[in-house]
């Protein structure tokens, strides 16, 4: 029998004088998916990998209480156990794939075997697992493909995929999802559900709404504390959980809105059915005891007047070495202030596209001009005074041992003055919510806070084009609120807003124009209205894409209003019961 059991469970890292945890329990059976929610710091990750083992025998830290895995007959002590006591016992995901693939593997299919060769299973076998794994995850047609020469996403799959393969009975996941598409996400969800079915032991951290909702226990956690467990459709909508950071899902105010129980709270079918037929709450205005979270106010000194710039992409083709076509003949005009979000599938070639924006990436074919001058002879350095780019993974643009000596490297470095240079480090710090961690080593912080110290460094910058590759990935409800805060200031100015992202309520309230992209093309390119139309779900689909969940109810309901959030379809279901009456 398969299980994980943590009992009262504490645990302070070195040189910290607070708790990560403070006695935590929870029962994790076999059969069963229990999700972890919370804001950014609450200890989610520092449970996941206490779970799996990997504090404090990898990450140091006083321990006390107990945390077993297994049956009653057989049971392990995660945290006392070595690895050879913990191996095919227990799998964990980590968020940033990077962390978890070996680099040491030359392709996607021997990746998936190293596990396996360590746990000594037999060739005849391990064909058989990895091929199904492979299967199960879509990533068939990566097989032969170098694992770290993948894009974000494909890497999280094949990432998840090495775990699944190795056939743990308890699979600890943290934000599995983060950098996955619409589709892969809701396949992953899929997955765990399958997992359980199995008589595995889930234990999952996340963000998004489809993985919470297929949990059958969600704990919400809060500086190391469980402040609510239950339903993830009953816990999500307290206002515990608000206070804790957390933003209700939309389909779950939505489903309060619709009358509709906390167990059906994730079934869009249903709460349609409710909306369709009357309302029986407003929920447009905060329920009593909800704290509205107050998001960050521009410094309108940080951001001098700038001369807007127009981006023209003509005929571009980029083959990577190895004879990857990532892009095929893309022709995009962004106007001098526009927002334009890029989205699609992992592997669409979102990436590579903006790449090309600064530089970081030379035309096989095709031509990039900014500001009217081509970019073909114009050094890296000399864009980046234009085009100031946020990558996807921060660890990739980090390198100072303080936050505020990294967010000052990029003005320092383009000339400005001591005086403003200490003026724009000081507002963007602000504006990302990193006043506090000023003198704090990067690395010493999450990937979420990390993404945000390398915002501030390009913010400072003050350059007229913001690029952000996934800005919102493990993001919390108030650090999403601030990067919203951030695009509206930034385009206040002027300047031009370009991001990439699966999150798709996130581009419909925050850009004015969306661009999608499948197998390395344009497919469609419009007003967020046009583009997450229901004559258009057939071509999302076809590039691992859905519209928010808001639009997808509206659908349901026969609306032609193309709805973005709750209060939008809230709002319509109230007009039609009117009219009814």
């Amino acid at each position: 029998m398969n299980g994980l059991k943590v009992d009262e469970l504490s645990v302070r890292y070195i040189g910290r004088s607070e708790r990560a945890l403070d006695e935590i329990s929870l029962d994790v059976t076999a059969g069963h998916i229990v999700a972890l929610a919370g804001r950014t710091g609450s200890g989610k990750s520092t449970l996941c990998l206490a779970s799996s083992g990997l504090v404090p025998r990898v990450v140091r830290a006083a321990v006390t209480g107990s945390i077993l895995l297994g049956s009653a007959d057989c049971e392990v002590e995660a945290t006392k156990a070595n690895a050879a006591d913990l191996g095919g016992r227990v799998g964990i995901v980590f968020s940033t794939p990077s962390l978890q693939l070996s680099a040491s593997k030359p392709t996607v299919r021997e990746e998936l075997a190293f596990g396996l060769e360590n746990l000594g299973i037999a060739r005849a076998e391990m064909d058989g697992r990895i091929d199904a794994a492979m299967s199960r995850l879509g990533v068939e047609h990566l097989a032969d493909r170098e694992p770290l020469a993948l894009s974000g996403g494909e890497q999280q799959r094949v990432a998840i995929a090495a775990i699944v393969v190795m056939g743990t009975g308890v699979v600890v996941l943290d934000e599995p999802t983060a950098q996955l598409d619409p589709q892969g996400t809701s396949e992953i969800t899929e997955l765990l559900s399958e997992m359980a079915a199995d008589g595995r032991a889930v234990l999952v951290s996340e963000h998004a709404a489809d993985v919470l909702g297929a949990a059958g226990s969600c704990l919400v956690l809060d500086k190391g504390r469980v402040v609510a467990r239950g339903l993830p459709g009953e816990v999500l909508a307290r206002s515990e959980a608000n206070s804790a950071g957390i933003d209700p899902p939309t389909v779950v105010t939505l489903a309060i809105a619709a009358g509709v129980t906390a167990s059906a709270a994730f079934n869009e079918r249903a709460i349609a059915a409710g909306l369709a037929a009357k309302p029986v709450r407003d929920v447009r205005e905060p329920s009593p005891g909800t704290r509205i979270e107050e998001t960050s106010h521009w410094e309108p000194i940080l951001v001098r007047a700038t001369t807007p710039v127009s981006i023209e992409v003509k005929g571009l083709s980029h083959t990577y070495a190895g004879g990857v076509e990532a892009l095929r003949g893309v022709d995009l005009a962004i106007s001098p202030g526009e927002a334009v979000a890029i989205i699609g599938q992992n592997g669409s070639g979102k990436t590579t596209l903006v790449k090309h924006l600064n530089g970081l990436l030379r035309p096989t074919a095709g031509q990039i001009v900014i500001d009217g001058r081509d970019t073909a002879s114009r050094l890296v350095s000399d864009l980046a005074r234009t085009v100031g780019f946020v990558f996807q993974d921060p660890d990739d643009q980090l390198f100072h041992s303080r936050v505020d000596r990294e967010v000052a490297f990029g003005p320092r470095n383009m000339g400005f003055d001591s005086a403003h240079i200490s003026t724009v480090v000081e507002s963007a710090l602000k504006l990302t919510r990193l006043t506090d961690q000023r003198a704090t080593n990067p690395y010493d912080l999450d990937l979420s806070t990390r993404k945000l110290v390398a915002l501030a460094g390009v913010l400072a910058t003050e350059s007229p084009v913001l690029v952000l590759d996934e800005p919102t990935m493990g993001q919390d409800g108030p650090g999403r609120h601030s990067i919203e805060s951030i695009i509206r200031a930034w385009r206040s100015t002027g300047r031009t807003v370009i991001a990439i992202s699966h999150d798709m309520e996130f581009v419909a309230r925050n850009f004015d124009r969306i661009v999608v992209m499948r197998q390395g093309q344009i497919v469609l390119d419009g007003p967020p209205s046009m583009v997450f139309a229901p004559t258009n779900v057939t071509v999302l689909e076809s590039t691992g894409l859905r519209p928010p969940p808001a639009a997808r109810i509206a659908a349901l309901m026969g609306l032609s209003v193309v709805s973005f959030d709750a209060a939008d379809l809230i709002n319509a279901s109230l007009a039609i019961s009117a009219s009814r009456q």
